[in-house]
């Protein structure tokens, strides 16, 4: 999985390996909040990676369809208190200055490991109502409000 014009050692070199947790949850303890989700994807993200770079490497690596979409993503940034302890937070990324900011973390935090991502994953309006079309079994009963009344018509008397 090189990036293009790069050998697979040069991609190594000029990228982050991260784990993307899709449609998992953020759960609370102790050291801050952890990912859960039941089978995390690696992926590498590369050094100069934008927003919507890495949205668009997430919705490839999870090999979803043209109807879904990455929506959210979470990043779970590590942090040291006042006692040298290290706790993780959960940050939402929204613009390439977040992208930055968990290369960076990842950069300074290099001792905690890979970075996390959760993402919420879903299917646009038109995508769902496509979904409810193709799935809905045609049938002529109907239920009919007439005159203050509910009358549900026998089949064939429309």
């Amino acid at each position: 999985m090189s990036f293009l014009g790069e050998t697979s050692s040069q991609t190594i070199a000029n990228s982050r390996l991260a784990f993307i947790f899709p449609n998992g949850s953020i759960t609370h303890n102790q050291t801050g909040i952890y990912f859960q989700s039941p089978t995390p994807t690696p992926m590498r993200v590369p050094n100069d990676c934008s927003f919507d770079t890495l949205k668009r490497r997430m919705h490839n690596t999870l090999q979803l369809t043209n109807d879904q979409l990455v929506d959210e993503v979470y990043y779970q940034q590590p942090f040291v208190d006042a006692g040298q302890q290290y706790f993780f937070k959960s940050l939402q990324l929204k613009n390439d200055d977040d992208v930055y900011t968990i290369l960076m973390c990842n950069e300074q935090y290099s001792c905690v490991g890979p970075i996390e991502l959760l993402c919420t994953i879903i299917r646009p309006p038109d995508a769902i109502l496509n979904l409810l079309q193709s799935t809905i079994t045609p049938t002529h009963d109907a239920l009919m409000y007439y005159n203050g009344n509910w009358k549900i018509p026998r089949q064939g008397e429309f």
